[in-house]
């Protein structure tokens, strides 16, 4: 099941996507938004089988939890060159930090490259979505916590990062998610995965899920070990080599260019990148 969340009118609302249109839940549920219903998708998959009710060229994507509760991430966690030069050890645990609201745009949304600075990168990662509130989690029932999984672009802006991470990281809708949230019944074992982007047709990142330094398991049991997961928590479980300051030389992203991250089991998530305006 592919769940999304979506605005049409000007309205917020979330549904079950189909190759047919959008079956719209927001009057059919009791629950305000798809972060909420993400505890109850025995609920949700009741409507399955109803026939879309919009099109979808009628409606607009938004990110797939659209208020953006928390969204944690883990640097570092493939085997490769460092973008800002030099090569990297393997960290002894995961390397945590933070996405805030408005630092992500949905499915189709516009990436602003800074006023800033030129240096806007891009990084493909698997995101895993909370359904099931847990602390303490062990890696052995990790995945039992899992409503499902969607793509992320930890946006980057590489001289900033030079700052701090979080400087780098966190600019201004300089990243995405989207398009949906396939659920954990349809992937069963994140590892099969695998995730690459193309940037105007060319291939830039290629890689298997199971090439990460901390698995999904780990990931989620380590974050739960620093605070309760809630349903709508939003991992993002690091991104392998291909970057644009991974190039020689290094190459950075352009207002006009078309990206495409994809993880075959779930989608694609496309993106254009224009300059900052004041």
């Amino acid at each position: 099941m592919r769940l999304l969340s979506f605005t049409l009118n000007h309205d917020s609302r979330f549904g079950i996507a189909t190759d047919d249109g959008v079956i719209d839940l927001s009057h059919r549920m009791g629950f305000s938004d798809l972060n909420s219903a993400l505890s109850d998708l025995d609920q949700v998959r009741a409507f399955e089988d109803v026939s879309p009710d919009h099109s979808w060229d009628s409606i607009s994507f938004d990110i797939p939890v659209p208020n953006q509760r928390r969204v944690l991430c883990a640097g570092l966690n493939y085997h490769k060159k460092y973008p800002l030069g030099g090569e990297v050890k393997p960290p002894k645990q995961p390397v945590y930090f933070n996405k805030p609201p408005g630092s992500l745009v949905p499915h189709n949304g516009q990436l602003i490259r800074p006023i800033a600075s030129v240096q806007l990168d891009y990084e493909v990662e698997l995101a895993v979505i909370i359904g099931r509130s847990g602390r303490h989690i062990s890696e052995s029932v990790a995945l039992d916590h899992v409503a499902g999984y969607t793509i992320l672009n930890d946006g980057s802006v590489r001289d900033w990062q030079r700052h701090g991470v979080a400087a780098g990281k966190n600019f201004f809708q300089s990243g995405s998610c989207g398009p949906w949230i396939v659920t954990s019944d349809q992937i069963p074992e994140p590892s099969n995965l695998s995730v690459m982007t193309r940037v105007n047709g060319e291939q830039r990142q290629n890689a298997g899920v199971d090439e990460m330094i901390f698995s999904v398991q780990e990931l989620i049991s380590y974050m739960s070990q620093i605070m309760p997961l809630e349903p709508g928590d939003i991992i993002a479980t690091g991104s392998p080599e291909g970057t644009g300051g991974s190039m020689e030389p290094q190459v950075w992203l352009t207002d006009g260019d078309v990206i495409e991250f994809e993880i075959p089991a779930i989608g694609i998530l496309a993106n254009t990148v224009v300059d900052e305006t004041i």
